[in-house]
């Protein structure tokens, strides 16, 4: 469950969050199972936070620090994760359908189960990241890099463009 304090601090917003966090750099960030559904987190440090389970749809993340980020079960449709860092963030089973994930840094990335249904992947860094079971279908891929990857069982269907190593 999420931590309320902590809660309590992202909602003041990003610039409020993002000093806490200077402050207080060895803290475990819980905010799962969280309703954040169409928060503003641009530029959000959320490095290593546990999400599992939080609703994030249709939240603006761009360019925010989700490394290493626990998304397990994660809602977030319609998300704008546009040059977010998500790499080796923990993703399996969470629903990225209709996310806007171009030039996003998913290097090493669990994504293992993840629907990415009409998703956008322009420019997505994806190597070595673990797409077994993934569900990419309608997803913009152009230019995406993918070399190193591990996409078995993917579920393949109607892509938009194509993979760069």
């Amino acid at each position: 469950m999420a931590n309320e304090e902590q809660l309590a601090i992202l909602r003041q917003g990003v610039e409020v969050w993002n000093k806490w966090r200077e402050g207080n750099p060895n803290a475990e960030i819980d905010l799962s199972r969280a309703n954040l559904r169409e928060g503003k987190f641009t530029g959000a440090n959320l490095k290593s936070a546990n999400l599992i389970e939080t609703k994030l749809s249709f939240a603006v993340l761009t360019g925010a620090n989700l490394i290493e980020a626990d998304l397990r079960g994660a809602d977030l449709r319609g998300a704008n994760l546009s040059n977010a860092n998500l790499s080796e963030a923990l993703c399996g089973s969470a629903n990225l359908s209709e996310a806007d994930l171009s030039s996003a840094n998913l290097k090493g990335a669990a994504l293992n189960f993840v629907e990415l249904w009409k998703a956008n992947l322009k420019q997505a860094d994806l190597r070595e990241a673990n797409l077994s079971g993934a569900s990419l279908v309608q997803t913009t891929i152009d230019k995406a890099k993918i070399s190193g990857s591990w996409v078995y069982d993917i579920n393949v269907w109607d892509l938009d463009g194509e993979f760069e190593e």
